[in-house]
């Protein structure tokens, strides 16, 4: 079931459950107070009733209803007890009054000519002469409402309305909530249908997105996001997503081909050489020992060339062992080993214990790229100066330096200023210290020296 028909279904229900509550708490409220007024009145009508002794004859004193003629002994005259109930307002229902006595047994005639049930319950209020009660009945198949109070002593006094008219308003009110409910449900669904639809429009959207960039590999798709809800964010994220991935995929096909074309020129000169090997021409001894030495040679170039595109390829996939390290005591290392490669430099190094957090073989192989790039450019000799102290390194050569605007184009990838053009190296080495510096944390930039030359400042996260 998609996502649209969940939320219509949920939206749906959850109307439905409060039409529902609310059309039963109304029928109940309602039927309650209609029943309550029938409670009232029937309460009334008890304090109204009164009795009385008459000594009647063959006829029935006037004004008192009786349910059927008594029958009265030949000598001609009896005391009976009467009912005198009271007289209903105009267009009120009907009361029906009974008297009963300890045994359940009529004594007074009825009025209303309607023999009321009598309970065990009324008997013990007409022996007790306490407590008074509701009950429900059907008599003649009329549903009565039915009070039985205490009366005098001994007897229980049963007074009843008809609930034909509650009844039927409580049904007309069951029906009027019923289609109300049905009809709202129905509403509630289109409404949900519309409002799911149109809230769920830029996830529709960022799916058919997602399925195309998958179909095409077309990275340019893009979302237009509106507004600053949690799905226009939803979008801008999904966007930023795919300039992440189309700003890595340019950069890889870029390392590529930068990479192809930066192998050309070596491949191209090792493959000249090796075919004259094999070719046999003559050479002498110096030539050919000139000759395998540039062999060599390039075959380090090339090793060094693709061991730092593998490096640049990692980037931040890289798997980094942070520790608290001795920056100071790394460049003292790096420092040793550049003495021994670049015997004719002389590297100063000042040093002062200083902890950073990394990881101690990508930050010496950092440094060392520093260290080496200038050894490279000071002209063949001269002084390198080395300083480490409150977690920043600066590498400062005396070499022609680099000009102001092309000091920001360094750390790009087999960069190379006018200045060193034709020199050896790759164009790789400072492109990895800055992927280093930003994996750490740090940062790498490069000045000007004053008095001539270059500096460069690895500066990372110091730790106390």
């Amino acid at each position: 079931m998609s996502l649209r028909k969940r939320l219509t279904l949920l939206s749906s229900a959850g109307i439905a459950l409060v039409l529902i509550v609310g059309s039963a708490a109304t029928y109940a409220i309602e039927r309650q107070q209609l029943r309550g007024q029938v409670d009232a009145s029937l309460a009334r009508d008890s304090t109204l009733v009164f009795f009385g002794q008459e000594r009647v004859t063959a006829k029935a004193p006037t004004g008192v209803r009786l349910a059927k003629p008594p029958r009265f002994p030949k000598n001609g005259a009896k005391k009976v007890t009467t009912i005198i109930g009271p007289r209903p307002a105009f267009g009120s229902l009907p009361s029906y009054v009974e008297l009963i006595d300890s045994h359940g047994t009529t004594v007074a005639p009825t009025v209303g000519g309607v023999r009321l049930p009598v309970s065990a319950r009324a008997i013990e209020i007409a022996r007790s002469g306490r407590g008074a009660y509701y009950a429900d009945a059907h008599v003649r198949g009329v549903h009565l409402r039915i009070r039985v109070s205490p009366a005098k002593a001994g007897h229980a006094l049963l007074v009843a309305q008809s609930l034909s008219e509650v009844d039927r308003a409580v049904n007309r009110l069951a029906w009027s909530l019923g289609i109300t409910t049905a009809v709202g449900i129905l509403l509630a669904a289109l409404v949900g249908a519309a409002v799911a639809r149109g809230a769920l429009r830029p996830v529709k959207e960022l799916t058919e997105t997602a399925e195309r960039v998958s179909e095409t590999r077309d990275l340019g798709e893009r979302i237009v996001t509106t507004g600053e809800d949690e799905l226009s964010r939803l979008g801008s994220t999904f966007n930023a997503m795919l300039d992440s991935l189309d700003g890595a995929l340019r950069s890889q096909r870029r390392l590529v081909a930068d990479a192809s074309h930066e192998l050309r020129t070596p491949l191209t000169s090792l493959r000249t050489n090796v075919d004259l090997l094999r070719q046999g021409t003559a050479l002498d001894d110096r030539d050919r020992e000139r000759l395998l030495a540039d062999i060599g040679d390039e075959i380090e170039e090339l090793t060094t060339l693709v061991a730092n595109v593998v490096e640049l390829a990692r980037g931040s996939q890289r798997d980094l062992h942070l520790e608290q390290i001795r920056l100071d005591e790394i460049a003292r290392v790096v420092v040793g080993r550049a003495r021994k490669r670049f015997p004719r430099f002389e590297f100063e190094l000042e040093a002062e214990p200083t902890t950073v957090w990394g990881d101690p073989a990508e930050l010496e192989r950092a440094i060392w790229n520093l260290v080496e790039n200038a050894a490279k450019w000071s002209n063949g000799s001269g002084l390198v100066e080395i300083r480490a102290a409150d977690g920043e390194l600066s590498v400062r050569d005396h070499g022609p330096g680099i000009p102001a605007d092309e000091r920001p184009l360094v750390f790009d990838r087999f960069y190379r200023t006018e200045t060193t053009r034709g020199q050896p190296g790759s164009g790789l080495g400072l492109a990895i210290v800055r992927q280093v510096a930003e994996s750490h944390g740090g940062s790498v930039d490069v000045e000007g020296a004053a008095g001539g030359g270059t500096r460069f400042r690895l500066t990372l996260v110091e730790s106390v």
